[in-house]
């Protein structure tokens, strides 16, 4: 516990130059605003911003990614509140019992409560990061191929949890993310797979992916339904985003049960602050003394779910640095950019590149404190923003999105691709294919393969090598009952969404 605080203290001094500081503010305050957009959210945001650290030292890099991640989680409650459209999934909570609450001349307390519970989440969860990391990683460098093939196994399982009430959908989606990963040239031979063009000999670029996924695939489907945000003239006073006393005793406890499920849940690889929130609300509602007051302006309802949904960012950072397994949709992303700064994900990170490692911890304390003051302060300069772009919204969006896609490698190839796969993504949302397995499978299958053929040679091509240590076998158990699992909660899931949507 003291070697963390002392190399944590240290990452701050060293951290702590004007021009990082400058870096970490702008990078929350454009991470709220992609957050606040909807449609767009961690991935998107950190996919568009990816580019921008071409160049960049990797403290530097990963700050500005950790910073936009932490910065959606804030922003999305904003449309989530006032109009009642979230920015992201996990700000589908939100828009339940902050959007009821606006109704009733509660908006600013809302915007205020929400504010509030994500600083209080993100600072637990950036506690459990900084303190059971380290710890996490010693005992990870006893972890070898076998082990770390079912850990990825394990990852990719995680999707039937996430699928929801229709795991054939998510199933698909996640083969077709293997499959586009098996693109280019072979790990140990060197064979050239489905490659059709010289451009894909070493894959598709996963940034180019992603920018078309999610920002192209998203404008898309907005101007096919003609979405149009009311912003309206909202006018609010700094007192009304204040909460007072009472309002705080009241909402300590949820806040704090929302962070401890979030950081929870966010330690799981593939998990994420989407089920954190659905969960956390589930289990407020269940906890409660007035539960029928759920869905009709709740500030426990509302502050438990906040909570939790900035407490899962840092949670899902401790198998991404831990164990080189991505806890999200936008911690895979994170992933993609470790690999990028020529960084080797995995227990023996904060070993041989600690300060690396801290100083991105760093930063991702100072855009958590920045964050709560400027989410409190500049509120109502994000609203009018977003009211006075909102006609040329779709353009801004793709103009980033190709200028993006274009930085990768500095060639159109990689326009074409964030081209093709908008298209992919605006046919599964029409569709309601989920996006995050595409993503897990897209990122971890490369890294899965690798451990198998490792695995395979050490064992002589025998497959009981998943077997054989306790250890190795207690991870194959998990991957068993992770999808069991999943398989029996997709109609409990169901049924709990059609009795929301029954209630909003």
């Amino acid at each position: 516990m003291q070697s963390s605080i002392f190399e944590l203290a240290t990452a701050m001094s060293q951290f702590a130059t004007p021009a990082n500081l400058l870096l970490i503010f702008v990078a929350g305050l454009i991470g709220t605003v992609v957050g606040a957009l909807p449609g767009l959210g961690p991935s998107a945001g950190i996919a568009l911003m990816m580019p921008l650290t071409f160049g960049m030292d990797p403290i530097s890099g990963l700050s500005l990614l950790t910073g936009v991640y932490m910065g959606t989680m804030y922003g999305g409650r904003l449309t989530a509140i006032l109009i009642n459209t979230p920015g992201d999934a996990p700000a589908i909570i939100t828009a339940l019992e902050g959007y009821p609450m606006m109704q009733k001349g509660q908006g600013g307390l809302a915007l205020g409560i929400s504010a509030i519970s994500s600083f209080v989440g993100g600072v637990f969860g950036l506690l459990m990061l900084i303190f059971f990391a380290p710890i996490i990683a010693e005992y990870a460098i006893f972890l070898g191929p076998p082990e770390y093939f079912m850990l990825m196994l394990l990852g990719l399982s995680m999707i039937i949890v996430l699928a929801g009430a229709d795991p054939l959908k998510a199933l698909i989606v996640t083969l077709f993310g293997v499959l586009l990963s098996t693109i280019g040239s072979d790990y140990v031979s060197g064979n050239s797979r489905f490659v059709v063009a010289p451009e894909l000999i070493e894959g598709i670029d996963f940034v180019a992916v992603i920018i078309g996924l999610f920002g192209i695939g998203e404008v898309l489907v907005n101007i096919e339904e003609r979405i149009r945000l009311n912003m309206g003239k909202p006018k609010f006073s700094l007192s009304e985003f204040i909460p007072g006393v009472s309002v705080l005793r009241k909402i300590t406890m949820p806040t704090l049960r929302g962070s401890v499920i979030g950081t929870g849940i966010g330690v799981l690889p593939g998990a994420g602050a989407t089920i954190a929130t659905f969960i956390t609300y589930i289990v407020e509602q269940k906890v409660s003394k007035r539960p029928d007051e759920f869905g009709k302006g709740a500030m426990e309802g509302l502050a438990a779910p906040e909570a939790a949904n900035n407490a899962a960012v840092p949670g899902s950072l401790i198998p991404l640095l831990t164990l080189g397994i991505p806890g999200s949709g936008g911690t895979a992303i994170m992933l993609g950019a470790l690999i990028m700064f020529g960084l080797n994900p995995g227990p023996m990170l904060m070993i041989q590149s600690a300060d690396i490692v801290w100083g991105a911890i760093a930063g991702l304390v100072i855009a958590n404190v920045f964050l709560l003051g400027s989410n409190i302060l500049l509120i109502p300069l994000f609203v009018n923003a977003l009211r006075l772009i909102q006609r040329h919204l779709s353009a801004i969006v793709v103009a980033f999105c190709l200028v993006g896609a274009f930085a990768i490698n500095y060639g159109t190839f990689d326009i074409w691709i964030a081209a093709v796969f908008g298209i992919v993504g605006y046919l599964m949302k029409k569709a309601n294919y989920p996006a995050g397995p595409f993503i897990l499978a897209l990122v971890l299958t490369p890294l899965a393969e690798n451990y198998l053929r490792q695995s395979i040679m050490i064992g002589q091509g025998s497959w009981s090598i998943f077997w054989a240590k306790p250890l190795t076998a207690v991870f194959t158990s998990l991957v068993l009952l992770v999808v069991v699992f999943g398989l029996l909660r997709a109609p409990i899931l169901s049924a709990i969404c059609r009795r929301k949507t029954n209630r909003s």
